[in-house]
């Protein structure tokens, strides 16, 4: 996609906003921070807590697999101190002609979560036609596994106290605090779910997500709804599909709220399989917190799956 409408006459007369710069009254002026999606705006304002004004780019309900940044975005972000990511292929916006003359090539600092966290390669490539999905280098739904987010705390710390030196210590408690509740969370999702027996752990999901989730907590994806949100299903993807679902006597296909789901209706129709709900990308009015997107996940599995 282009980006004819961003005069690169304003991006230079931006430049760089100053790390830190004191208000009229005497007092540090807080950071802005852009980041790509409402769920990171979440992870890393736990992380800032008073000290930035942390803002997501993409709306709340948007898809980030498709979402396409404005000119209008990427002139908000060149204006904030710094951009920060999940990376590892999610966010294709990022490539674009406009967004890489005016955010890279403009020298706005960044931080790419993926960079700090041990990914998961999964032997998949998936087209969606302007630009193709790698997960071969890594899965990047890392925030499914709560350990993950954990792993990528210092990092997030790290890169604010670079930005504001005087926060340091502030950001560094932050992020602790935030790891002591991440913690907690984890063992909370683990007990819930022995109530879902290790037989009834079997997913099928409405688009391939839940590959660190599944490893963390003994589920098994048997089956995906669609490979690219983009592309209608073809005839031959539902017979596989129906195949899976009556060979591992599937009873839930989870859906996500983001997406068109009415494809569902032929399993539906087929083999009587319950439609669940799950949030993996977006907020999409359920929760407004990352914490209160895994329990509502926590809650939809236990609901449909348990004993």
């Amino acid at each position: 996609m282009r980006f004819l409408n961003v005069p690169l006459l304003l991006i230079m007369l931006l430049g760089m906003p100053p790390l830190t710069s004191m208000s009229a009254t005497g007092q540090e002026a807080r950071l802005r921070v852009a980041v790509s999606t409402p769920l990171l705006a979440d992870i890393v304002q736990n992380v800032a807590g008073e000290r930035a004004e942390v803002f997501s780019i993409m709306p709340e309900n948007a898809e980030p697999h498709t979402w396409e940044a404005s000119p209008q975005d990427i002139v908000r972000v060149t204006e904030a101190n710094t951009f920060i990511s999940i990376g590892a292929n999610l966010e294709p916006f990022v490539e674009s002609g406009g967004w890489r003359r005016a955010v890279v090539d403009g020298g706005v600092s960044q931080l790419v979560i993926a960079d700090h966290v041990e990914l998961i390669e999964v032997d998949k490539v998936i087209d969606h036609g302007d630009h193709v999905h790698d997960l071969r280098a890594g899965d990047p739904h890392i925030w499914l596994d709560p350990t993950k987010v954990i792993e990528a705390l210092p990092a997030i710390a790290g890169h604010l106290s670079g930005l504001d030196p005087n926060g340091a210590p502030e950001y560094n408690v932050n992020a602790a605090t935030f790891a002591t509740l991440l913690t907690e969370l984890d063992a909370e999702l683990e007990a819930s779910f022995a109530a879902i027996p290790p037989e009834q752990r079997v997913l099928v999901v409405f688009h391939d997500a839940y590959t660190y989730f599944a490893a963390r907590y003994g589920f098994e994806v048997v089956g995906v709804v669609v490979q690219n949100p983009e592309v209608e299903i073809s005839a031959q993807e539902v017979v596989e599909l129906q195949r899976i679902i009556d060979d591992r006597d599937v009873a839930v296909i989870f859906a996500e709220p983001q997406f068109n789901i009415e494809i569902l209706d032929i399993f539906v129709d087929a083999s009587g399989v319950e439609v669940g709900e799950l949030l993996t990308d977006a907020f999409s009015g359920r929760v407004v917190s990352y914490i209160g997107l895994m329990r509502f996940n926590r809650d939809s599995l236990v609901q449909h799956l348990g004993a």
